[in-house]
């Protein structure tokens, strides 16, 4: 995480109101020691003072990727990502945490700063479970007019409208293979997976695929899992 909100710093110009998620994915290989430093490092006057929420999940399992994990920041606008990156520079003991002790107990994958394009307006700071599918889109408005119909009838359909789903890309740190990836929310593991299933099997979903199998490619799936708040 060293020097990361250094090389972050040009987003403070960026004028878009939406909410920016930073995820710090992780291979963690003392888990015990990873979760002990990181709520250390909430408990800084930093940590507190950030006006967003902040959260750790597991990636069970974690598909292609080598993370295990991921620390991840949201903030409302772009002031309170200013304010979070100007104050972690002045915090010696967050810095200490995040830079130095934690790599001690794991090994940095991969760092980005992520949007959502559109979801449905549930707060997905709400829901526990995630089904995460990351992709490699070419003709983005395509995929996303396609991808709202479908979703918006799925969620109908398998009821899950109070939860959150939608479609975000990361803004900066792309990744090398994807450059969108498609969320859906759920309270708990077992009516994540439950709610998969069904989709998979459901005539919608076959449709959707179809319409869309030549602007997009799925790379990776991912069940992130909320381990805790701070």
């Amino acid at each position: 995480m060293k020097n990361f909100f250094l090389a972050l710093f040009f987003l403070c110009t960026i004028s878009l109101k939406a909410q920016y998620c930073l995820f710090f994915d992780f291979k963690a290989e003392n888990k015990e020691m990873v979760v002990s430093t990181i709520t250390a490092a909430m408990n800084t006057d930093w940590a507190k003072n950030i006006q967003g929420t902040k959260s750790l999940f597991a990636y069970l399992p974690n598909g292609s990727t080598e993370s295990t994990h991921s620390i991840q920041f949201c903030f409302p606008n772009e002031e309170a990502f200013e304010n979070a990156f100007m104050s972690y520079g002045q915090s010696m003991d967050a810095r200490l945490l995040l830079d130095e002790r934690l790599r001690e107990y794991a090994i940095d994958v991969s760092q980005s700063i992520n949007t959502p394009i559109w979801y449905n307006g549930q707060d997905w700071a709400e829901d526990n479970v995630f089904m995460l599918y990351q992709m490699e889109v070419t003709n983005p408005s395509a995929y996303l007019k396609e991808f709202k119909s479908f979703s918006q009838k799925m969620a109908k359909k398998l009821e899950f409208e109070k939860n959150s789903y939608g479609i975000a890309f990361p803004i900066v740190g792309k990744n090398a293979d994807f450059s969108h990836f498609v969320w859906i929310g759920s309270p708990d593991i077992k009516t994540a997976l439950s709610k998969t299933k069904k989709m998979y099997s459901d005539p919608l979903f076959a449709e959707f695929s179809s319409k869309v199998s030549g602007i997009r490619k799925v790379v990776n799936t991912v069940m992130s899992v909320r381990v805790m708040d701070f």
